[in-house]
């Protein structure tokens, strides 16, 4: 009766922890939310105040389905400063209501039954979701610790079929918080060029990093040589704090911008025009999100402090991203699903299972921080009392 391929999609288990803290809150349990993604920060100012400007003056129709080509100017000029790489406003971008829809636009203009996407494990579940519902086969990385989760290229190579048709990166990722070093894009590049594979990267916090000023990308001048097999999934949801805006957007080589013109013309029309009106404003807003930066920083130092003073627990620092990868294996636990879930219904506070990542992401349970330094606080003394009292 039903879609074979809607019964594939696997639940989003970060979801299912949230609707588990919803129905506690309901019933008067106050809960310590640390298991979503999203920016505690309200959107600056001078952006909701700009798009009001612009909603005033009636930019509130269907634009161009690739989008505003003022926002595409100012994307590509954004890029130039900050990756020294100039694309193309007119045929190398298009606009999209936030990145999961850009990756439905790629991957439905990639994929054939059969076709091979490498992703890491641990890693963002929805990537694997994406490449099954368009008939690809996931084929897992394993990435690990003690490595700082990074892409290992011998692993790439060994995984590398002639079916292979791309490879999802994210850096900095979700859900560790490391960054692919220069020299593993160095390398990475030569695979692409030798096996003629894509890669598609997802820089959704590319800006979002503590140590440096941004991820290194393979968009960056030094691999132009490679960029007819790279596409740029970004947007603004993050960094500039707007995810409920929706609005992302990719980078590709024109003739596959081309190629997803009518898939977004037909599932999407156009990425909402205000979203796009304050995406440009956005753009300016560099004093507002250092600021927020800077206290992601502090809260970041803060609760890797705090889970590593915890006995059984151990924590890498994250250099980008806001989530805290943390290792539980030395508490004797088994299964990240159910110590999330106790965590969240005797401590009541809500985390997500290392589980949900992946198979190699069991035994770690990751905390989101962006949230205010009080709520962090009560978060870690509650887990911390549980967990002497438990274990």
């Amino acid at each position: 009766m039903y879609s074979k391929r809607i019964d594939a999609i696997k639940p989003f288990i970060v979801m299912e922890v949230l609707e588990k803290a919803l129905e506690m809150e309901e019933r008067g349990i106050e809960v310590v939310h640390m298991e979503i993604g999203e920016p505690d920060f309200d959107t600056p100012a001078r952006i909701i105040d700009g798009c009001m400007s612009d909603i005033e003056k009636g930019k509130t129709h269907y634009t161009h389905s690739l989008g505003y080509l003022e926002l595409r100017e100012a994307l590509s000029e954004y890029k130039w400063r900050t990756r020294g790489t100039r694309f193309n406003p007119k045929t190398q971008f298009m606009v999209t209501g936030g990145t999961s829809p850009a990756f439905f636009n790629v991957l439905s203009s990639l994929l054939d039954p059969g076709d091979e996407v490498l992703i890491t494990d641990p890693g963002y579940p929805c990537y694997a979701n994406f490449v099954s519902f368009f008939g690809g086969k996931p084929v897992y990385l394993k990435i690990y610790e003690k490595n700082e989760f990074n892409v290992d290229i011998a692993e790439i190579k060994r995984a590398i079929t002639s079916k292979t048709k791309a490879l999802i990166i994210n850096s900095p990722s979700n859900p560790t918080g490391q960054i692919i070093p220069r020299e593993t894009l160095d390398e990475l590049a030569e695979l692409m060029e030798k096996h003629k594979f894509w890669v598609i990267s997802d820089e959704i916090y590319s800006e979002l990093t503590y140590d440096i000023k941004r991820a290194p990308s393979l968009s960056d001048a030094a691999y132009k040589h490679c960029h007819d097999r790279l596409v740029v999934l970004d947007g603004l949801s993050k960094f500039w704090a707007m995810t409920g805006w929706r609005l992302g957007y990719i980078i590709a080589p024109a003739i596959l911008i081309e190629k997803m013109t009518p898939v977004q013309q037909n599932f999407s029309i156009c990425a909402p025009s205000v979203s796009q009106a304050a995406a440009i404003h956005a753009l300016n807003c560099e004093q507002e999100t250092q600021e927020m930066l800077a206290l992601y920083r502090k809260r970041r130092d803060y609760i890797v402090k705090r889970l590593n003073d915890i006995k059984g627990i151990s924590c890498l620092t994250p250099k980008g991203a806001f989530y805290a990868f943390a290792n539980i294996k030395d508490l004797g636990i088994d299964h990240s699903m159910q110590f999330a879930m106790e965590v969240l219904e005797k401590a009541n506070v809500a985390i997500c299972p290392g589980i949900s990542f992946g198979p190699n992401g069991e035994g770690f349970v990751r905390f989101s921080y962006p949230t205010a330094m009080e709520h962090i606080a009560t978060g870690m003394d509650r887990l911390k009392k549980y967990v002497e009292d438990t274990y």
